[in-house]
Protein backbone atom coordinates (compact mmCIF):
# COMPACT_ATOMS: atom_id res chain seq x y z
CA UNK A 1 0.00 0.00 0.00
CA UNK A 2 1.67 3.62 -0.47
CA UNK A 3 1.68 6.07 1.81
CA UNK A 4 -0.94 8.33 -0.34
CA UNK A 5 -2.82 5.08 0.13
CA UNK A 6 -2.11 4.92 4.11
CA UNK A 7 -3.53 7.82 4.77
CA UNK A 8 -7.12 6.95 4.82
CA UNK A 9 -6.55 5.08 7.48
CA UNK A 10 -4.68 7.61 9.59
CA UNK A 11 -4.60 10.88 11.71
CA UNK A 12 -3.55 13.88 9.63
CA UNK A 13 -0.05 15.33 9.87
CA UNK A 14 -0.13 18.38 11.81
CA UNK A 15 1.83 19.85 9.12
CA UNK A 16 -0.20 19.94 6.38
CA UNK A 17 -4.14 21.05 6.83
CA UNK A 18 -6.49 18.23 7.33
CA UNK A 19 -8.36 18.79 3.96
CA UNK A 20 -5.50 18.14 2.04
CA UNK A 21 -3.85 15.34 3.85
CA UNK A 22 -7.05 13.47 2.88
CA UNK A 23 -7.42 15.41 -0.90
CA UNK A 24 -8.81 12.67 -2.94
CA UNK A 25 -9.65 10.13 -0.07
CA UNK A 26 -12.48 12.17 1.77
CA UNK A 27 -14.02 15.23 0.37
CA UNK A 28 -15.05 16.92 4.11
CA UNK A 29 -13.39 16.41 7.35
CA UNK A 30 -15.64 17.35 10.78
CA UNK A 31 -14.02 18.29 13.93
CA UNK A 32 -16.21 16.57 16.59
CA UNK A 33 -15.06 17.75 20.56
CA UNK A 34 -15.21 15.49 23.49
CA UNK A 35 -17.77 17.06 25.75
CA UNK A 36 -18.12 17.96 29.54
CA UNK A 37 -19.18 15.06 31.24
CA UNK A 38 -21.62 15.10 34.38
CA UNK A 39 -22.56 11.65 35.96
CA UNK A 40 -24.98 11.35 38.97
CA UNK A 41 -23.18 11.01 42.24
CA UNK A 42 -19.99 12.10 41.59
CA UNK A 43 -18.41 15.59 42.09
CA UNK A 44 -16.92 16.66 39.22
CA UNK A 45 -13.33 18.25 38.57
CA UNK A 46 -11.08 17.28 41.14
CA UNK A 47 -13.24 15.12 43.14
CA UNK A 48 -12.61 12.18 44.03
CA UNK A 49 -13.57 8.85 43.04
CA UNK A 50 -13.34 9.16 39.69
CA UNK A 51 -16.51 7.73 37.48
CA UNK A 52 -15.65 4.52 35.40
CA UNK A 53 -15.95 4.78 31.74
CA UNK A 54 -19.10 2.17 31.90
CA UNK A 55 -20.92 4.65 34.38
CA UNK A 56 -19.66 7.37 31.88
CA UNK A 57 -21.19 5.59 29.50
CA UNK A 58 -24.30 4.40 30.74
CA UNK A 59 -25.56 7.50 32.69
CA UNK A 60 -23.30 10.37 31.82
CA UNK A 61 -24.34 13.74 30.71
CA UNK A 62 -22.50 15.54 27.85
CA UNK A 63 -22.40 19.06 28.09
CA UNK A 64 -20.85 20.89 25.11
CA UNK A 65 -17.80 23.37 24.69
CA UNK A 66 -20.15 25.65 23.26
CA UNK A 67 -22.06 25.89 26.58
CA UNK A 68 -19.24 25.97 28.79
CA UNK A 69 -17.97 28.62 26.36
CA UNK A 70 -21.46 31.08 26.40
CA UNK A 71 -21.80 30.60 30.55
CA UNK A 72 -17.86 31.22 31.25
CA UNK A 73 -16.72 33.77 28.94
CA UNK A 74 -19.39 34.63 26.23
CA UNK A 75 -16.83 38.06 25.36
CA UNK A 76 -14.45 35.66 24.23
CA UNK A 77 -13.87 34.18 20.67
CA UNK A 78 -14.41 30.37 20.68
CA UNK A 79 -10.71 30.16 19.49
CA UNK A 80 -9.23 31.46 22.85
CA UNK A 81 -11.97 29.75 24.58
CA UNK A 82 -11.32 26.47 23.25
CA UNK A 83 -7.34 26.83 23.29
CA UNK A 84 -7.97 27.40 27.12
CA UNK A 85 -10.19 24.59 27.77
CA UNK A 86 -7.86 21.99 25.56
CA UNK A 87 -4.68 22.95 27.12
CA UNK A 88 -6.65 22.37 30.35
CA UNK A 89 -7.21 18.75 29.93
CA UNK A 90 -4.68 17.59 28.44
CA UNK A 91 -1.60 19.64 30.33
CA UNK A 92 -3.55 21.84 32.90
CA UNK A 93 -2.43 25.34 33.51
CA UNK A 94 -0.43 27.17 30.56
CA UNK A 95 0.47 30.70 30.07
CA UNK A 96 -0.53 30.52 26.43
CA UNK A 97 -3.93 29.89 26.70
CA UNK A 98 -4.88 32.63 29.10
CA UNK A 99 -4.28 31.13 32.89
CA UNK A 100 -6.69 33.39 34.58
CA UNK A 101 -9.39 32.24 31.44
CA UNK A 102 -8.47 28.45 32.05
CA UNK A 103 -9.22 28.96 36.24
CA UNK A 104 -13.23 30.43 35.63
CA UNK A 105 -12.92 27.58 33.45
CA UNK A 106 -12.16 25.01 36.01
CA UNK A 107 -14.41 27.17 38.86
CA UNK A 108 -17.61 26.85 36.59
CA UNK A 109 -16.52 22.82 36.30
CA UNK A 110 -16.19 22.73 40.02
CA UNK A 111 -19.95 24.26 40.61
CA UNK A 112 -21.41 22.39 37.90
CA UNK A 113 -19.99 19.07 39.08
CA UNK A 114 -18.25 18.99 35.27
CA UNK A 115 -15.68 16.89 34.13
CA UNK A 116 -13.28 17.91 31.53
CA UNK A 117 -13.20 16.37 28.48
CA UNK A 118 -11.30 13.27 28.28
CA UNK A 119 -8.33 13.10 26.49
CA UNK A 120 -5.77 9.82 25.08
CA UNK A 121 -8.90 8.16 22.56
CA UNK A 122 -11.91 7.97 22.29
CA UNK A 123 -14.54 8.79 25.14
CA UNK A 124 -17.22 6.43 26.65
CA UNK A 125 -19.11 9.40 26.57
CA UNK A 126 -19.46 9.75 23.10
CA UNK A 127 -19.90 5.85 22.14
CA UNK A 128 -23.91 6.04 22.78
CA UNK A 129 -23.93 9.23 20.09
CA UNK A 130 -20.72 7.29 17.45
CA UNK A 131 -23.21 4.15 17.57
CA UNK A 132 -26.07 6.52 16.37
CA UNK A 133 -24.19 8.15 13.78
CA UNK A 134 -22.82 4.78 12.46
CA UNK A 135 -25.87 3.02 12.09
CA UNK A 136 -27.28 6.32 9.32
CA UNK A 137 -24.44 4.36 7.06
CA UNK A 138 -26.86 1.36 7.27
CA UNK A 139 -23.50 -0.94 8.57
CA UNK A 140 -23.55 -3.66 11.01
CA UNK A 141 -19.89 -3.42 11.87
CA UNK A 142 -16.57 -1.72 11.70
CA UNK A 143 -12.87 -1.89 11.72
CA UNK A 144 -11.00 -0.52 14.92
CA UNK A 145 -7.58 0.14 15.52
CA UNK A 146 -5.48 0.98 18.90
CA UNK A 147 -3.12 3.77 19.20
CA UNK A 148 -0.93 2.84 16.78
CA UNK A 149 -2.48 0.93 14.43
CA UNK A 150 -0.60 -1.89 15.91
CA UNK A 151 -3.58 -4.02 16.16
CA UNK A 152 -6.89 -4.10 14.22
CA UNK A 153 -10.32 -5.46 15.66
CA UNK A 154 -13.73 -6.22 14.89
CA UNK A 155 -16.10 -4.15 16.74
CA UNK A 156 -20.39 -4.55 16.44
CA UNK A 157 -22.75 -1.64 16.38
CA UNK A 158 -24.36 -2.97 18.92
CA UNK A 159 -21.08 -2.32 20.77
CA UNK A 160 -21.39 1.37 20.87
CA UNK A 161 -25.61 1.17 22.80
CA UNK A 162 -25.56 2.76 25.60
CA UNK A 163 -26.48 -0.24 27.94
CA UNK A 164 -23.06 -2.25 26.77
CA UNK A 165 -20.40 -1.76 28.78
CA UNK A 166 -17.99 0.99 27.48
CA UNK A 167 -15.83 -0.21 24.34
CA UNK A 168 -12.43 -1.83 25.58
CA UNK A 169 -10.05 -3.32 23.03
CA UNK A 170 -7.77 -6.51 24.40
CA UNK A 171 -4.25 -6.48 23.72
CA UNK A 172 -3.94 -3.35 22.99
CA UNK A 173 -0.45 -1.74 22.61
CA UNK A 174 -1.28 1.64 25.33
CA UNK A 175 -4.66 2.30 26.03
CA UNK A 176 -7.57 0.00 25.55
CA UNK A 177 -9.26 3.11 23.51
CA UNK A 178 -10.70 3.53 20.37
CA UNK A 179 -8.09 5.39 18.20
CA UNK A 180 -9.30 4.58 14.55
CA UNK A 181 -12.41 3.38 13.39
CA UNK A 182 -13.01 2.94 9.30
CA UNK A 183 -15.93 2.24 7.27
CA UNK A 184 -14.13 1.81 3.67
CA UNK A 185 -18.23 2.17 2.13
CA UNK A 186 -19.42 4.67 1.71
CA UNK A 187 -15.84 5.85 2.59
CA UNK A 188 -15.01 7.06 6.55
CA UNK A 189 -12.94 7.87 9.22
CA UNK A 190 -13.15 8.31 12.51
CA UNK A 191 -9.58 8.89 14.30
CA UNK A 192 -7.83 10.31 17.67
CA UNK A 193 -4.36 11.39 18.29
CA UNK A 194 -2.47 12.37 21.53
CA UNK A 195 -3.28 15.24 23.28
CA UNK A 196 -6.40 15.52 21.29
CA UNK A 197 -9.62 16.29 22.82
CA UNK A 198 -11.85 15.43 19.65
CA UNK A 199 -12.52 13.17 17.06
CA UNK A 200 -11.46 14.27 13.27
CA UNK A 201 -14.02 12.44 11.14
CA UNK A 202 -13.02 12.06 7.27
CA UNK A 203 -15.86 11.67 5.08
CA UNK A 204 -16.34 11.31 1.51
CA UNK A 205 -19.29 13.13 -0.67
CA UNK A 206 -21.41 9.62 -0.74
CA UNK A 207 -21.32 8.94 3.31
CA UNK A 208 -21.99 12.52 4.09
CA UNK A 209 -25.38 12.18 2.16
CA UNK A 210 -25.94 9.24 4.24
CA UNK A 211 -24.98 10.75 7.78
CA UNK A 212 -24.42 14.20 8.46
CA UNK A 213 -21.88 14.39 11.86
CA UNK A 214 -23.71 17.96 13.24
CA UNK A 215 -26.67 16.06 13.58
CA UNK A 216 -24.92 13.83 16.18
CA UNK A 217 -22.11 15.92 17.50
CA UNK A 218 -21.28 19.57 18.55
CA UNK A 219 -18.77 20.86 16.57
CA UNK A 220 -18.28 21.96 12.61
CA UNK A 221 -16.04 21.58 9.74
CA UNK A 222 -12.70 22.00 9.15
CA UNK A 223 -11.85 24.65 6.16
CA UNK A 224 -8.23 24.70 3.97
CA UNK A 225 -6.55 25.89 7.04
CA UNK A 226 -7.38 23.54 9.39
CA UNK A 227 -4.86 20.91 10.92
CA UNK A 228 -5.12 18.40 13.02
CA UNK A 229 -4.06 20.09 16.38
CA UNK A 230 -7.17 22.06 15.85
CA UNK A 231 -7.49 24.40 19.01
CA UNK A 232 -3.38 25.59 17.87
CA UNK A 233 -3.16 28.82 16.12
CA UNK A 234 -2.12 27.80 12.09
CA UNK A 235 1.05 29.33 12.45
CA UNK A 236 1.99 27.30 15.71
CA UNK A 237 4.43 24.92 13.78
CA UNK A 238 7.36 26.80 11.57
CA UNK A 239 7.17 24.07 8.96
CA UNK A 240 3.43 23.95 8.28
CA UNK A 241 2.63 23.06 4.27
Amino acid sequence: MSKFADRGITHPSPEMPILRWWKGIYDHAYIAPHPFVRVQGFGGLGCKPYPSDDAIKSVGKAVSWGDVHGAVAPDRTREEVYLAIWLLSVLGFADRADIALQKRIETYCQQERLYLPEEYGHSAIMEPSVGRFLAKLGISSMTVWDEFRDNVFELQLSDFDRAQPAIRLPKSTTSSSIWGLHVPDPGILLTWAFESTEIIIGMTDRALQQARPEEFFAGWYADERTYSDVHNPSDFLPRRA
